[in-house]
């Protein structure tokens, strides 16, 4: 928390914190101003009103955090322009003495962010850029060399130590005093874009914590990995965009595990896991932006990757005639999120079996995810090709029929999404191929669905070599 000097009028930037309560930014203003101006930036108005579940989450967390700050007597101010130009302006016009804002750890928004604070300079504005998105960030968990940790399990190990020192969430903000906007001229209700957006995305995020803790995560370590099972928290797009605090999400799975008998302590320590992993991967970005970039193992920059665009084309429409890969991938268009097991396995099948670069499928997912998270999207692809920190062995090759059988054993989710296959008897739901006539008779394989664009044995063997190549040149 910054020190309790009073200022006059603070700027609040809400972005990826576009809740109202558990913000420490907005919260630290309110206790040190009289009056406080919660601001965001479009860079278009024209960017949000394409129709796709992420254009759609964001309107909506807009919407809502507009909302929110109008029941409690502010509004959100809204900008529209580059940041870097747009903010130093309106800061100094309103007569802000600091922006307070959260930080980031990407290379391009740091990038930004010191461009933006020349601007604010040169202005006569501070900023300052409080933690927020994380619990523990950049290097407050080091290990015994006093150096960032670069494997998933001792920085656990490690941030379960501190775990003791999380501080508890702030009160809740009842008013928030603001400058009136006596002409509307930096109303949301000026953006046609969010004329019909849903306004209420920061209570049916916590309400969604709600359910989860006091019902799926006691089952969560059993049943996670199954997805036609609703046993995921379905919070990664909240916490994406900060519409819920990744503390109120910890706290919540806290105080549920004080009350839980020792199986369900086991399936929230489970769940307290992943959330380690998110905050991991935000310290790796952090500590190593190389990453964001390129491999963050040297030798795998040197992978002979392919860019065949047919099958690229295949593997983002759900077209591959592999179903588990095309019903994961169907999913992410169609509702912006994929569960977390598919998308290991559609990460393997277009790295392992295509051959396609990871950097390909993460900008693809970061393109369509309502949860789209550079640290996390960033860890999560390089984990599935064997290029990352705490990687998966690049040996390691999903077999996406034998994932489909082990993790959608009756096909339920493949037959939501592929629905050309859901007279496919479960035996063959995931090798349709395999269907003798009889089985195949009035269901178009080959035609209403594709046959597989290629033989994973095959593809298997030719990417153990590839990678094979690739370490012997370190």
């Amino acid at each position: 928390m910054p020190g309790r000097k009073r200022y006059n009028r603070i700027v609040v930037w809400m972005r990826r914190a576009m809740r109202v309560r558990d913000n420490i930014a907005l919260y630290a203003a309110i206790q040190d101003a009289n009056e406080v101006v919660p601001v965001l930036c479009l860079n278009t108005e024209k960017r949000y009103e394409f129709d796709t579940p992420r254009r759609r989450y964001v309107r909506s967390a807009i919407a809502s955090l507009d909302s929110e700050l109008r029941s409690r007597g502010s509004q959100l101010f809204v900008l529209s322009g580059d940041i870097v130009d747009e903010l130093p302006r309106f800061a100094k016009e309103v007569g802000a003495e600091v922006v307070f804002g959260v930080d980031v750890y990407d290379p391009v928004s740091l990038n930004r962010d010191q461009q933006l604070r020349r601007g604010l300079f040169r202005a006569g504005v501070e900023l300052l850029l409080l933690k927020d998105r994380v619990i523990f960030e950049k290097q407050e968990i080091l290990n015994q060399s006093r150096q960032p940790f670069k494997v998933f399990t001792p920085y656990k190990k490690a941030w379960l130590e501190f775990s003791d020192s999380i501080p508890p969430l702030l009160p809740d903000i009842r008013s928030v005093s603001s400058p009136a906007d006596a002409d509307g001229r930096f109303s949301l209700s000026r953006q046609k874009s969010f004329a019909n957006a849903d306004r209420d995305t920061e209570a049916v995020g916590l309400r969604q914590l709600k359910q989860f803790v006091k019902r799926k995560v006691l089952s969560y370590k059993e049943q996670r990995d199954f997805p036609a099972l609703e046993a995921t928290s379905k919070l990664s797009a909240a916490l994406s965009l900060g519409v819920i605090s990744i503390r109120q999400v910890y706290w919540a799975a806290i105080e549920q595990k004080r009350n839980a008998d020792k199986r369900g302590r086991e399936n929230i320590d489970t769940f307290i896991s992943e959330l380690i992993w998110r905050e991991f991967y935000y310290q790796i970005l952090a500590n190593y932006p190389h990453a964001a970039e390129r491999s963050f193992r040297d030798e795998f920059n040197k992978l002979d990757w392919s860019e065949n665009k047919k099958y690229f084309t295949a593997w983002c429409e759900g077209r591959t005639g592999y179903p588990i890969v095309d019903a994961g991938m169907r999913q992410l268009v169609q509702e912006g999120w994929m569960h977390n097991r598919v998308r290991m396995i559609v990460a393997s099948f277009l790295t392992k079996d295509l051959h396609i670069s990871w950097q390909w499928g993460e900008k693809f997912f970061l393109e369509h995810l309502c949860d789209a998270d550079i640290a996390s999207n960033n860890g999560g692809w390089q984990w599935a090709a064997g290029t990352g920190t705490d990687a998966s062995p690049w040996f390691r090759i999903f077999n996406p029929v034998s994932q489909g059988k082990r993790f959608d054993p009756n096909g339920d989710y493949v037959r939501k999404y592929v629905p050309e296959l859901k007279n496919v008897p479960p035996e063959f739901i995931h090798s349709p191929w395999m269907m003798d006539a009889k089985s195949a008779r009035g269901i178009g394989f080959g035609k209403e669905y594709p046959a597989p664009i290629i033989d994973h044995a095959v593809e298997r063997d030719v990417a153990i070599e590839m990678y094979k190549k690739a370490a012997s040149r370190k």
